[in-house]
């Protein structure tokens, strides 16, 4: 199938449009002048440079595609206004471009975050009513809202992915955080490291985008996706294995972290990145648990586990 995928120099896009390629899918990646496209020309991945505020988005998307939308902005420290840019007016803009094109299905890549934090210790599903305090759960949750009323009146199909956590080669954020201290035998958690989260490598979220490409389906559909369920402790455990020596547990109270992230945020203008904020300290110090079931029930199944996947991201020496 031909797919037209936007936002496929980030960290999860970019695995999204490897594993459509390794698939055999003839994929267009859509990308802005300003983009770094070194990993997509590595890939050789057909690459279009298009103004996304002046340039004609539907003139790159043939009749029939698919159209996987991956772009979001993932600062943590936003206004709702500035984080509603991409979240919102951008992708409600690439949708209708899709729509006007007569695009067969849109797929759009979300997050698990949009639950917010007050959730049950149990594993939650689709139909859990998402809880959003913070502006990157807020924005997310209003996105997907945003899509579904947009999908009432388009003959195009829409499928909604809610990743878990992941890890992975080109992550900037999780990975790149913990190896500074790592390297001084240390590994930082908050409130203990008992947590326990969902996970899944970002080649098995690129995967599953392969699996939905062309699932029948009947309306709307919204899914979650994960692999296995970790704490910050079982993934301390499996990077001192990989590594071949013992970090030493340096935890942080999660009250003191909190106040920390507030102070923070309170110094550090929008738009900037605090070292520390609220949701970063929530999104460490929660129980992340997913079920996703629903997905597996369509024939998916993720591929690779907690070992293969921090091989494969401990190995990422990529400038890229």
């Amino acid at each position: 199938m031909d797919v037209v995928v936007f936002g496929a120099t980030g960290y999860l896009g970019s695995h999204a449009a490897e594993q459509l390629m390794i698939a055999g899918h003839a994929v267009k990646c859509i990308v802005r002048p300003q983009s770094d496209t070194y990993f997509l020309q590595s890939i050789a991945a057909d690459i279009h440079v298009v103004d996304f505020v002046n340039g004609d988005l539907s003139a790159h998307i043939d009749e029939g595609s698919c159209v996987l939308n991956c772009t979001a902005d993932t600062r943590m420290h936003l206004s709702d206004l500035q984080r509603s840019k991409v979240e919102i007016d951008l992708t409600t803009q690439i949708f209708k471009a899709a729509a006007g094109a007569g695009a067969k299905r849109f797929m759009q890549l979300s997050t698990v975050m949009l639950y917010g934090f007050d959730r049950p210790p149990h594993a939650i599903d689709e139909q859990y009513s998402p809880s959003p305090k913070y502006s990157y759960s807020r924005i997310a949750a209003r996105r997907e809202r945003v899509l579904l009323d947009l999908a009432k009146t388009s003959a195009m199909e829409l499928i909604v992915l809610r990743p878990s956590n992941t890890l992975g080669k080109r992550d900037t954020s999780a990975l790149p955080a913990i190896l500074p201290l790592l390297e001084k035998g240390k590994f930082p958690v908050i409130g203990g490291g008992g947590w326990r989260y969902s996970n899944a490598d970002a080649r098995d979220v690129g995967r599953a985008f392969v699996h939905l490409l062309d699932l029948p389906i009947v309306g709307p559909e919204i899914y979650l996706m994960k692999a296995y369920d970790i704490s910050w402790l079982d993934l301390k455990a499996e990077i001192d294995n990989i590594l071949g020596r013992k970090s030493r547990v340096l935890n942080i109270p999660r009250g003191l972290a909190l106040g920390l992230g507030g102070v923070m945020e309170f110094l550090f203008p929008y738009g900037s990145s605090p070292p520390l904020t609220r949701f970063m300290v929530e999104t460490l110090s929660s129980n992340t648990l997913f079920d996703d079931s629903k997905l597996r029930s369509t024939g998916f199944l993720p591929k690779y586990d907690l070992h293969e996947t921090l091989l494969d991201a401990l190995s990422d020496k990529s400038p890229y």
